[in-house]
């Protein structure tokens, strides 16, 4: 009986290990960023916000960005950086994401995700290629629009999908 207890104990330990460990590192990433390879455990001891968007849309990400600088510029803290992960890998390249998310807030990355269908599946998000007609763009990246908020260890606090200044500021002075 004492041998069966304490198997059973070493079954739930490594058990619980590989959940903890898998549950933790649900979140990360990896990707190419301006300067090189990026993910979530380079950045600790920061506020991660993700946002999924990509260069050319016309009006939804310049929108949701230019709401969360504004809240992040108010208030002030340097304990934040935003990670712009595109959805259009084809024509969107390290460089130019990552100028484009800095142009809406300085500490910001942008990122060509290593697997983004993988990445996205993780966070939720939804988007799909959309072909236009007698459009010099071809096509279009329709998806979801939401923010994704993460503690200075890479927990997942909140998904923001109402994206109100108040609904940012709210959620974003909770962080510690």
């Amino acid at each position: 009986m004492k041998k069966l207890f304490i198997i059973l104990i070493l079954i739930t330990t490594v058990f619980g290990a590989i959940f903890l460990a898998l549950y933790s590192d649900k979140y990360n990433f990896t990707g190419q960023g301006a300067n090189g390879a990026v993910s979530l455990k380079s950045f600790e001891g920061k506020n991660k916000i993700i946002y999924f968007g990509y260069t050319t849309c016309p009006d939804v990400c310049p929108a949701a960005l230019g709401i969360l600088a504004g809240v992040l510029n108010e208030l002030k803290r340097d304990d934040m950086v935003v990670f712009f992960i595109t959805l259009d890998p084809e024509r969107d390249e390290a460089k130019n994401v990552d100028e484009y998310a800095k142009y809406f807030y300085p500490n910001s990355y942008g990122v060509v995700a290593d697997d983004l269908p993988k990445v996205a599946k993780r966070y939720g998000v939804k988007y799909q290629k959309v072909l236009l007609e007698k459009s010099a763009m071809e096509y279009s990246v329709a998806h979801s629009s939401s923010l994704y908020v993460l503690d200075k260890k890479g927990k997942f606090v909140s998904e923001i999908s109402n994206l109100t200044t108040q609904n940012i500021k709210k959620t974003l002075e909770n962080l510690k």
